[in-house]
């Protein structure tokens, strides 16, 4: 199948989905949390301190949500922009068999990946429910500190298990989802431009760009695309995109690749 036989659609999921299903179900869960913090205040069962808290993370998490949403909605404008236009050097539809063999092969690699979240999120909430539970207390004595950091280690283990479920539950959810999808995934590939299974990106020529693009050629035949990111506060400035490539598409992503990267 020649390349201008791909019936191209524009892309209708969100590349940052992975990303916001899980803030999302936080942000209701942590809306939950303060209306219930804050009867238990109002009834004077205790303080204001762990409504505050609640209100706290309702807030960090809703804001994550949203910018993560909005972000994504922007992704999918730019690359619809990118595949309706003459900027793609060469791209490709994967066929039915390789599309199966693809899904499976992240399935493998990203399924069991979620358990991960449901030991650390406990433990790191029950860390900080018994040091705040401690600095409440110690205003009415040792024995109420006691008191308060045992109550919130227990509580704060709680939580922490819930939202790690919520998180793990969540990614699990979307791994699945995409081994679910029957529509075989597209890549399109320009200069300093790649939209490849949903997730795109563009350099700005400065802060961001491909920084190589490395065809393999022995079967199965793969590219290796090297991204440079911004710097970010949190996690790595580089990421590394490894796309297979069909038999008939190497010759005509082999002639593009020194154009890819500029």
């Amino acid at each position: 199948m020649t390349p201008e036989e791909y019936d191209f659609q524009p892309p209708t999921s969100d590349p940052y989905r992975r990303a916001v299903i899980a803030p999302l179900w936080l942000t209701v869960l942590m809306c939950l949390c303060t209306l219930v913090a804050w009867g238990i205040a109002a009834l004077r069962l205790t303080g204001y301190a762990f409504f505050a808290i609640a209100a706290g993370l309702f807030g960090l998490f809703g804001v994550i949500t949203l910018g993560t949403w909005l972000w994504g909605r922007l992704q999918i404008r730019r690359a619809d922009a990118f595949l309706a236009s003459d900027r793609p050097l060469v791209r490709w539809k994967y066929s039915a068999l390789e599309w199966e063999r693809l899904k499976e092969a992240v399935w493998q690699e990203e399924s069991g990946d979620w358990k991960i979240q449901l030991g650390c999120l406990t433990v790191l909430f029950a860390i900080t429910g018994l040091l705040t539970g401690l600095l409440i207390g110690l205003d009415e004595g040792l024995g109420e500190a006691i008191l308060g950091g045992v109550i919130g280690l227990v509580g704060g283990g709680a939580i922490g298990g819930v939202i790690g479920a919520v998180v793990a539950g969540s990614q699990h959810l979307v791994v699945r989802q995409a081994y679910a999808q029957t529509e075989p995934g597209e890549v399109a590939l320009g200069r300093d431009e790649v939209y490849a299974l949903g997730n795109y990106f563009r350099g700005n020529g400065k802060t961001s760009y491909v920084r190589r693009v490395t065809l393999h050629r022995e079967a199965p035949a793969r590219l290796h695309i090297e991204i440079q990111l911004p710097p970010r506060p949190r996690g790595s400035s580089e990421a590394e995109w490894v796309l297979p490539v069909p038999p008939q598409m190497v010759e005509a992503v082999e002639k593009t690749l020194p154009l890819i990267a500029p």
